[in-house]
């Protein structure tokens, strides 16, 4: 049996990628850091195991920002394009096991996500999301 396999990009499409199969789990995070990284309320991500994504272009365009301040007190390895400054990838030295992708930078995904982090910092006007119930086992 084959999975699917979907194409991601940054905004400029400098970097581009591909991830095997569906997540094992989705997630929003209402930190104040991934707040900060997207210009957004929340951040979206999509757990994958590593050899579930692929870099096909542009690995040159790609920069880390190793964020050591972090809630949890556990550094995140926030990847992003350095060209066009696309949010792509996180992952954490402590969890090797996983790496999350942006949700808006995979084409065609229609994933929804099964829980959030840190809803206590979720902004105010933030009042309704949709979530579905765990269906993978969060433990690749």
């Amino acid at each position: 049996m084959s999975s699917t396999v979907r194409n991601g990009s940054c905004l400029c499409h400098k970097v581009r990628f591909t991830v095997e199969g569906d997540p094992f789990t989705c997630g929003l995070c209402h930190c104040s850091n991934c707040q900060k990284a997207t210009g957004s309320a929340f951040m979206t991500n999509a757990f994958f195991v590593p050899d579930k994504l692929t870099v096909t272009e542009g690995q040159e365009f790609i920069k880390a920002y190793d964020d050591n301040d972090t809630t949890s007190g556990n550094t995140l390895i926030r990847q992003f394009c350095s060209n066009c400054g696309t949010s792509l990838f996180l992952s954490s030295p402590m969890k090797p096991g996983w790496i999350t992708v942006c949700f808006a930078t995979v084409d065609g995904q229609d994933w929804v996500p099964h829980s959030e982090n840190r809803p206590e910092a979720r902004c105010s006007w933030v009042t309704e999301l949709r979530m579905e119930p765990e269906k993978i086992s969060p433990n690749p």
